[in-house]
């Protein structure tokens, strides 16, 4: 039996709800859920850029500001997709530090070259994911147990194998941070990923349109796409004013993408609200929710080796307790962005806009020379105000 449409949430695809104004709210709600967050990123961007006296905005700092935020960006994405059907992953500082310690020895004390260090780095990503798996979706075990296990034993183990030191990559491996794509392929990138968002856009209108659901062009095509196509062109003015698209940028942007189109226009997506929304009801409704909960775990294993990779290769360095408080910043960021601790609501492009503004404030508050004690005060407070927000949409706070 086909669930793809009968459970489907509105962050996936229209559900089939009585033609009108109920099924019109809900497609409208998963956009307009992303408007605050796009306002609240431009205004700190403007107060930055004012505190910092124009530096903020400068091609150089948004060309850096884009390499902080890659790994806690593609992390978030993963995140999405392990808290959309109702579990969570405390594992992520520890799992990523651990895989830049494997892509460090690889490279470096046993001398493999660039593309064996990365199959056996992402394998070792895999093989973490997969070990989450068996005991969550296999052994029943909650998550929150079994990656925070994994939280305290693979740092441990990071340590043992380590003797405590920082560890150097071969020199092979400093080409995905300090690696661009060209002006030209930058711009004809960015151009492309524009046109198949508009594109996207307008396909989810005419399916409106077609089930007989009035729905404005302008609100649902032209405001968005209108809006992406200023940040893409923002995009493409510092892509040519400074280096062109770093490539930790380039990785994020397919990710991004291949979680997005996953979740919203496949029927595995489909499948993983509907595990979030009522896992019993899915259950019943023929959903292999075992199945699924091991490929969302595998998943995120191939993205804990992505994200050692570019931290070794940023750092030119795998120290064994690099990212600590990383799985708080990844959470946090999903959260802001409008995923749902209890599962079943969630976006990725809302969770790599809290990855954005997460890394905003902090370099903001680098280039004014102030503590980093601020930065987490000011990430507590935003991440609170998140939760609230997320609960009294669900109606869960009185």
């Amino acid at each position: 039996m086909n669930m793809s449409h009968t459970l489907a949430p509105p962050e996936a695809t229209a559900p089939p709800a009585p033609r009108g104004g109920l099924r019109a709210a809900l497609f409208a709600q998963r956009r307009l859920r992303l408007l605050p967050m796009v306002l609240v990123l431009l205004v700190v961007w403007a107060i930055l850029q004012a505190l910092t006296g124009g530096l903020f905005l400068s091609a150089r700092n948004l060309t850096n500001l884009s390499g902080q935020v890659a790994i806690t960006a593609m992390l978030a994405a993963g995140a999405v997709m392990v808290m959309v059907p109702g579990y969570i992953d405390l594992s992520l500082g520890a799992t990523v530090a651990a895989s830049a310690v494997v892509a460090a020895f690889a490279s470096n004390t046993f001398g493999l070259g660039f593309w064996p260090t990365v199959i056996i780095t992402l394998g070792f990503g895999l093989l973490i994911g997969m070990w989450h798996a068996l005991w969550v979706a296999w052994l029943k075990v909650p998550s929150f147990i079994v990656t925070l296990a994994s939280l305290l034993a693979i740092r441990g183990i990071s340590l043992v194998i380590t003797g405590a030191e920082t560890i150097s990559p071969g020199d092979k491996m400093l080409v995905i941070s300090d690696a661009s794509l060209s002006t030209t392929i930058s711009i004809v990138v960015l151009v492309a990923v524009w046109l198949a968002f508009s594109a996207l856009q307008w396909r989810e209108w005419w399916a409106q349109q077609a089930a007989g659901i009035r729905a404005s062009f302008a609100a649902n095509v032209g405001l968005p796409a209108g809006a992406f196509g200023i940040v893409a062109l923002a995009a493409v003015v510092t892509a040519a004013g400074y280096r062109g698209i770093p490539m930790p940028v380039a990785i994020v942007m397919a990710i991004i993408a291949f979680t997005s189109v996953v979740l919203r226009y496949t029927g595995f997506g489909r499948h993983l609200y509907a595990i979030g929304g009522n896992r019993q009801a899915a259950q019943l409704a023929g959903i292999d929710v075992r199945a699924h909960a091991s490929w969302v775990f595998a998943l995120m294993g191939l993205l804990y080796g992505l994200a050692g990779l570019v931290l070794v290769a940023r750092l030119d360095s795998a120290p064994p307790t690099a990212e600590e408080g990383l799985e708080l910043n990844v959470i946090a960021a999903a959260v802001i962005g409008g995923t749902s601790l209890l599962g079943g609501r969630g976006t990725v492009a809302g969770a790599a806009l809290g990855a954005l503004l997460m890394e905003s404030l902090a370099n903001g508050m680098s280039l004014m020379n102030l503590p980093s004690a601020y930065q987490s005060i000011t990430v507590g407070l935003v991440l609170l105000l998140a939760v609230y927000v997320d609960l009294r949409g669900r109606g869960g706070a009185d």
